[in-house]
């Protein structure tokens, strides 16, 4: 169910000869026949070679240098959509007509205008839940559902490539962009990615997998310059990469902003060619992001990139300096063939070069369904004492909080996507509870009159926050919180938190921590509420991972929702009331403390210069990123990675390993089956994870790796289903730097069919590797520290 395959996006990768002619007895004058070409990589690629070999050197350099930004116009553009991102340039001569192609951002759905110049129409787009949420469902089904609803709009809206799914790994829970992101673990981010590529790619447009590597924070993100070691960004933060490209081989690669060891990763060509594409196996075009590589204040930087065989440089405008460095000869002019022809394998496929008629009418509102059942199957129940939820029937609701409000259908920046509606929190549990109007109202004439606007990012739209009303000295609230005691049976608390790119959070009050007024809204209805032994549920509207062990204890549920998309409103009350039943997990672990993150005392960086922005961030973790620090060090944690609750219970058993052909080495693989069983009352879904514990011959391991992940359909009670997971030894291997080589070691395996990292109540089976397999063998000194740099200071959590 979670074998590692290489994915084929061709139905053959042969040419076919169809015979048409008839063969009449033996004289045969007048067959014919036809050959059907089959449009694989390889006919794309011969394509792209003839045509670039008809192109001037000016031509091939508008390829591969986008046309720049803001009112920039791109070469042969035949259609504009207002609102996309960027450009590949076209050309037009007297034997070619490549139209230019569209990009437009995506991590949360298509980000376009919702509004053209001249045009009365209106052109929405789903806004579908963050990342993180929908990894939270350990759904790929489901997730390549979303995808190609998702590349539905790409296509139907007239773009060509969606510069998504984001990829990065959740090093640290401050980093301001982790919404966008799927996880701290790199299987679950590269199976989830995969789905992802794979749904939207069934439209025949292309995905770009960013930011490829190491963009896992977003303070001085142009300049901070990553150092670790080798076997560090191997195992964490190029293996969901890795396998996303295995098994999906999308379009593009955008590259990151970053440094890596000292050099910039768009210049890095052990990186970029060595690995992506020589290991790998990559296909496809490898694109900057927008102004990477310090394109601004470094007029070589350009040649450098495609000297690394980063392709395609965006947004564009460095035409000039591309050509001064090809007159210099510091870039040769094979070099910019051989990126065009990349590019092209690419564009070629594109709705644009194939003249497709968009209708700008795709399905949106039956994407608004599936968007809301993604967002109910994300959204991670981390508490319910004594089966505080569901909420009975005919139960009234008091709703606390300004975010009910001010509800965040997901981050700001590049991650926004301009939807047709929002459903906010207050008017969601409205549309299923009798709901206290004179509390709503309250809140809603507080956000309007205390919000402050945050104009929009990177082109999005203007973001609001608010601080929260204090019940403490605040006689309105406070009388209504009293009367809502006598008149409603529940309380629901919501807690919101925004981030965006192009700056971290912040451990601190308001931010990772409660604000001081947050505190006081909890502590007051929950003192209030508990008196009258009735209970308060508190929803999480947030971004990413925030503190919970300060006010926990307060609340009888905790609904963590994160960014649910357009109907998060919606999707909360469905689970509040019961009409889904929570089955998403965590995709991050919640710490106890933000000190006991092991990254915590790194992050975001060391400032050098003393200018205010750090410039060197050391991954002094290694490999213990997440739980694999947690469980190895043996650190408790408010909630563990994997873990979500359900109104139902299930139990695991019959755990086995049904097959174990490491005897044929790299090609080799073990199979497990367990059967999983609803042993409540109420229907419910199960995702079951397996992690396993390796023997450490050469090699340090963390305690426990997840290694395979399934979902159960959802099973009524007391019915079971028997699920089966695949590793291969490309997933179980580890990388030996000395060797330069992804091994798999000798030893006796214990595996843990378990409902989340927590593993200490499964009991393991076991399996056997006899010899040391190994895998891969990689590019010698790739990604290797910089001359001086002390492994040993660099790396300062090991076991």
């Amino acid at each position: 169910m979670n074998s590692f395959h290489p994915k084929l996006k061709i139905v053959s990768m042969a040419v076919a000869v169809a015979i048409t002619g008839i063969i009449a007895g033996c004289n045969n004058d007048g067959g014919s026949s036809e050959q059907t070409i089959v449009k694989d990589d390889a006919y794309y690629k011969s394509l792209a070679e003839t045509m670039v070999s008809q192109m001037s050197i000016d031509e091939k350099l508008d390829i591969v240098v986008g046309p720049g930004y803001s009112n920039a116009t791109p070469v042969n553009v035949i259609s504009t959509v207002a609102g996309v991102a960027g450009y590949i340039n076209g050309v037009k001569n007297d034997k070619l007509d490549i139209p230019a192609a569209k990009l437009a951002d995506g991590p949360a759905g298509l980000r376009i205008s919702s509004t053209r110049d001249g045009d009365s129409g209106t052109y929405y787009a789903t806004a579908w839940p963050i990342g993180s949420l929908l990894a939270s469902t350990w759904d790929t089904n489901l997730i390549q559902q979303v995808g190609k609803a998702t590349g539905e709009e790409v296509k139907e809206y007239g773009v060509d490539f969606l510069l998504a799914p984001g990829m990065n790994i959740q090093r640290n829970p401050l980093n301001g962009r982790n919404f966008e992101y799927y996880s701290e673990d790199p299987l679950l981010t590269g199976r989830i990615g995969a789905a992802m590529v794979d749904g939207v790619e069934s439209n025949g447009v292309g995905t770009t997998i960013k930011h490829y590597f190491g963009n896992n924070s977003e303070t001085n993100r142009s300049n901070i310059n990553d150092i670790g070691e080798p076997r560090t960004f191997r195992e964490i933060y190029l293996r969901g990469f890795q396998i996303a490209v295995d098994e999906a081989q999308p379009w593009a690669v955008m590259t990151s902003y970053n440094k890596l060891n000292g050099t910039y990763v768009n210049q890095r060509k052990d990186a970029v060619t060595d690995i992506l594409r020589g290991e790998w196996g990559f296909n496809g075009l490898v694109m900057s992001d927008w102004f990477a590589g310090n394109i601004r204040n470094d007029a070589d930087s350009p040649a450098k990139q495609m000297n690394a065989g980063n392709d395609l440089i965006e947004p564009g405008g460095q035409k000039e300096n591309l050509k001064a460095s090809l007159d210099k000869g510091d870039v040769t002019e094979s070099v910019i063939s051989e990126n065009a022809v990349r590019i092209l394998t690419q564009v070629l496929k594109s709705p644009s070069y194939n003249r497709y008629a968009f209708s700008n009418n795709p399905d949106l509102n039956a994407h608004a369904i599936l968007a809301r059942q993604a967002g109910t199957e994300g959204m991670v129940l981390l508490k319910n004492d004594s089966s505080a939820l569901p909420v009975a029937e005919g139960k009234s609701v008091a709703s606390f909080g300004v975010n009910q409000v001010n509800t965040y259908k997901g981050g700001s920046g590049s991650g926004d996507v301009y939807a047709a509606y929002t459903v906010n929190i207050a008017k969601g549990l409205s549309n299923r509870f009798t709901t206290n109007t004179e509390l709503q109202d309250y809140y809603t004439n507080f956000y309007a009159t205390n919000k402050v606007e945050h104009a929009g990012s990177f082109g999005g739209a203007s973001t609001y926050t608010c601080d929260e009303a204090s019940v403490t000295g605040n006689s309105e609230l406070s009388a209504l919180l009293t009367q809502s005691v006598q008149d409603n049976d529940f309380a629901v608390i919501s807690i919101g938190r925004q981030a965006g790119e192009g700056a971290d959070r912040k451990n601190e009050k308001g931010d990772y921590l409660l604000s001081d007024q947050e505190m006081d809204m909890i502590t007051s209805v929950a003192d209030a509420f508990h008196a009258q032994d009735k209970k308060v549920v508190v929803v999480l509207n947030v971004n990413g991972v925030i503190d919970t062990t300060q006010w926990a204890d307060k609340a009888d549920a905790i609904l963590l929702a994160y960014m649910g998309g357009q109907d998060t409103g919606n999707e909360i009350a469905d689970i509040l009331s019961g009409d889904v039943n929570p089955s998403g997990k965590l995709a991050q672990t919640f710490p106890a403390n933000y000190a006991d993150v092991p990254s915590s005392a790194s992050f975001p960086g060391v400032d050098n210069d003393a200018d205010g922005k750090p410039d060197d961030i050391y991954y002094n973790e290694g490999i213990y990123v997440g739980y694999r620090y947690y469980t190895s060090f043996e650190k408790a944690v408010s909630y563990p990675f994997g873990y979500g609750l359900s109104y139902t219970n299930f139990g695991y058993t019959n755990a086995a390993v049904t097959e174990n052909t490491f005897s044929k080495g790299a090609q080799g693989s073990v199979t497990l089956t367990a059967t999983i069983t609803n042993t409540g009352s109420v229907a419910g879904k199960e995702a079951a994870q397996v992690y396993v514990s390796a023997p450490e011959v050469k090699l340090k391991k963390p305690t426990i790796e997840l290694k395979a992940f399934a979902k159960t359909s959802k099973l009524d009670a007391g019915a079971s289903e028997t699920l089966t997971f695949n590793i291969p030894a490309k997933i179980l291997a580890s990388f030996d730097p000395a060797s330069n080589q992804w091994i798999v070691e000798p030893g006796t395996y214990k595996a843990y069919v378990s409902p989340s990292s927590d593993v200490s109540e499964t009991t393991p089976v076991t399996f056997n590797v006899d010899k040391e397999i190994v895998v891969s063998t990689t590019t010698t000194g790739a990604l290797a520290l910089e001359n001086g740099v002390d492994a040993t200071a660099v790396t300062t959590v090991t076991e």
